[in-house]
This record gives C-alpha cells, sequence and structure tokens, in this order.
C-alpha cells in the first residue's frame, strides 16, 4: 500500500513514465535525459519502480507502442504504461547461448486461428506475477537469413501450459527470474507482436535502450 501511495503522488506531480511517449502517459523524455534521471532513480532499489519506469515492462511497453496492432495496445500496453498491471520478456533458454537468439528453439507453430508454442525459457525476470509474457519463438527455421527465424508472441500468463518451474539463483538469491516450460500454449493469431519473422529484430529494438536503463541504474 505504501508504494502504492508513492506511485500516486508521482503520477500527481507529472513525473510519471519518464521514458515513454506522452501520448500513451509519460513524459517523452529521450534516452539521454531518461539515462540522466535512471542514474538519479538507482540508488533506490525501488526508484525505477515507484516512477513506472522499470524492467522489464519499459521495454515491453517500447514494443508493444512501436509494434502493436490497436487492439494490442488497448489490451495490454495501456495498462502496462498506467502500471496497473507487470509483464515479463521470455527468450533466453537453458539449451543454447542466450547471447545468440538465432540458436532459439521454442517453437510456434500455425494451427487453424491459433499458434501452438513449446519451449523451455529461463531468466524470464518478472515472471511471477506478470499478467502476460512476450516470447520470443521460432515460427521460420527454413528461413534463409537466421535473424528471420523468429517472431514475437504474447502470451497470458494465466494461458493452459504456462508452467513457470522454479525462480532461478542468481548472484545474491532469488529476486524473480524464472525457469519456464511452454507446454502446447495456444495463443490466437492475432497475439502475434509485429511482424512474422520479425522478432529478432524486435527483440534488438527492446534491449538497445534497456541496456542503456541498467547501465546507468
Amino acid at each position: 500500500p505504501e508504494l502504492e501511495k508513492k506511485r500516486a503522488q508521482v503520477k500527481q506531480m507529472g513525473l510519471w513514465a519518464p521514458g515513454h511517449p506522452s501520448e500513451i502517459g509519460g513524459m517523452g523524455l529521450d534516452l539521454v535525459d531518461l539515462g540522466l534521471v535512471s542514474e538519479a532513480l538507482g540508488r533506490s532499489p525501488l526508484g525505477h519502480f515507484v516512477f513506472g519506469c522499470h524492467a522489464p515492462d519499459a521495454g515491453n511497453v517500447e514494443i508493444l507502442h512501436l509494434y502493436g496492432s490497436e487492439e494490442q495496445k488497448r489490451r495490454w500496453l495501456e495498462p502496462l504504461v498506467d502500471g496497473r498491471i507487470r509483464s515479463c520478456f521470455s527468450m533466453t533458454e537453458p539449451e543454447v547461448a542466450g547471447s545468440d537468439p538465432t540458436l532459439i528453439q521454442t517453437t510456434a507453430v500455425e494451427d487453424g486461428d491459433e499458434w501452438v508454442i513449446n519451449g523451455h525459457k529461463w531468466f524470464t525476470s518478472g515472471a511471477k506475477g506478470a499478467a502476460f509474457a512476450i516470447v520470443i519463438a521460432r515460427t521460420d527455421s527454413d528461413a534463409e537469413i537466421p535473424q528471420a527465424r523468429n517472431s514475437a508472441f504474447i502470451v497470458d500468463t494465466d494461458t493452459p501450459g504456462f508452467e513457470i518451474v522454479r525462480d532461478v539463483e542468481t548472484m545474491g538469491g532469488r529476486h524473480n527470474h524464472p525457469e519456464i516450460r511452454y507446454t502446447n500454449v495456444r495463443v490466437p493469431k492475432s497475439h502475434l507482436l509485429g511482424e512474422r519473422g520479425g522478432g529478432h529484430k524486435l527483440g534488438q529494438v527492446r534491449l538497445g535502450p534497456a541496456r542503456l536503463a541498467h547501465c546507468m541504474r
């Protein structure tokens, strides 16, 4: 309750979501100014959360804003920017090098009007308590360009087959970086985020500013 009270105060002062565009409820700061703000907010472990610019939600807001359909923005972007829900980004896998997304083994296969997702992820930061995940999965194994093999999908965490296995231990303990299994997870085709085969590009667009945020924090 105390944190929510502080978040409400930040909103009243007009300082909410400093790095998000003004047209979706943020302050619209550029990356340089956001970096300076992040440096100040990083003095507190809860600084970014209280001001609505915390990872992984900040990066997910960015790609939903850039690539989301109008329906996706209404259903997921608006409440995410407002701080009413949380999200996670599910890309890294234990079986392959996380530094090379072209090696991703999680698959998404078309079945009628749905995509069926099967795979194994970990270090999915913020998954516990998240309303949805943005999942990077292979849709086109035969693509001539390796970077065009993957696509991005929005998966509600209450979808059957979405399973949080455990919270993976990192330096300092366990802090909500779970291992997740996707077992015959079915999502409508409308849950494809961006274009088919655009998952690699989408991930890089998301992770670029996120790296800056982590460095300044």
